[in-house]
């Protein structure tokens, strides 16, 4: 009978500080987070942990300071994993959306190298040479016993064939890869 006493008056006191103080650490909350349902939310908790910690928590002769300084402390929290959870999220991300682009870019080159084998042989081992091993038409002309026009003229062709076979998106980025 004397424990439910204890328990009754340790609750109306719990109940009267909430409802006296409850709408100003909100307000006091909010202007940390900006966001008055995060505010709530952090003030219902910072309210469920004292009453959990009832038994071990002493009565304080400033009861107002004692709820700024556990709202500071669990708004601090709060942004603390709000913050760890929006970096791991932007990480992942970033992750992925690299990943993403790898694809993509492993994709595009895919058909790029297709588009570039169906070229005519001397155009092929022309545009390679020139492309892939970044030889100037003179050594690749010299290279291949031929006039470097005839290089000049294999490599318009080359471009030429390749932008008529590619989509216009896939040529741009083959005509960016090999500036």
């Amino acid at each position: 009978m004397e424990i439910e006493r204890d328990l009754s008056g340790a609750r109306r006191q719990f109940e009267q500080m909430f409802t006296e103080y409850y709408t100003e650490l909100v307000v006091y909350v909010n202007n940390y987070t900006g966001d008055i349902p995060a505010a709530e939310d952090v003030v219902q908790g910072m309210f469920c942990d004292l009453w959990d910690k009832r038994e071990t928590r002493h009565a304080h002769t400033n009861p107002r300071g004692f709820l700024f300084r556990s709202a500071r402390n669990a708004v601090l929290n709060y942004l603390t994993r709000a913050r760890k959870i929006t970096i791991g999220i932007s990480d992942k991300l970033a992750d992925e959306l690299l990943f993403q682009d790898e694809i993509e870019i492993a994709r595009r080159d895919k058909m790029l190298y297709a588009l570039i084998e169906r070229l005519p042989e001397q155009r092929r081992r022309i545009f390679k040479l020139c492309f892939f091993d970044e030889l100037k038409y003179a050594e690749v002309a010299e290279r291949l016993g031929i006039s470097v026009n005839t290089v000049k003229t294999q490599m318009g062709r080359a471009i030429a064939g390749l932008k008529e076979s590619a989509d216009e998106f896939l040529f741009l980025f083959f005509i960016k890869k090999i500036t």
